[in-house]
């Protein structure tokens, strides 16, 4: 990788400025020493870190119902369907967490009637936690199966 080397003015040379003047002109002489590679090297292991924990927040109800819309063809299977009975019935699930899954064991193609309004006023609820929020944002939306854009979000929300 050729990095071209770039004049910059003494009133750029302050702070970050510098710190990236002398860094670019390390890399044109290929002399980035270890202290930059090491601190490149943490920069990228706090960042898989981060975002390890960010899944890792997410209850255990929230990754299988992901995980069961992820792979939804028209309605869940009896197996999906025993997992949402146990999360509805699971003492430990947030009530929004059982609606949700009462929901999706419920659908049929698309959303059942009387689980809409309830789904909606989660949606549109301050209490209600981000990744419920796209599970019946979803569930709202669907027919048939998930779009390819909400398939991304669930397999955030599954992992």
């Amino acid at each position: 990788m050729k990095i071209s080397f770039v004049p910059v003015s003494r009133l750029e040379r302050s702070g970050l400025c510098l710190d990236l003047y002398i860094l670019t002109w390390m890399i044109n002489r290929r002399e980035i020493p270890m202290t930059y590679r090491i601190a490149v090297a943490l920069v990228v292991l706090l960042l898989g870190s981060v975002a390890s924990m960010v899944n890792a927040a997410e209850s255990k109800a929230v990754q299988t119902m992901a995980g069961i819309l992820l792979h939804l063809q028209h309605y869940p299977t009896d197996a999906d369907k025993q997992s949402l009975k146990q999360i509805i019935e699971d003492k430990s699930a947030t009530k929004d967490e059982r609606t949700v899954a009462q929901a999706l064991m419920d659908v049929q193609h698309t959303v059942a009637a009387a689980d809409k309004p309830k789904l909606e006023a989660m949606v549109k609820s301050d209490k209600a936690s981000s990744s419920v929020k796209t599970l019946a944002e979803i569930i709202l939306k669907l027919t048939h199966m998930p779009s390819e854009s909400d398939k991304e979000k669930l397999k955030a929300l599954a992992l």
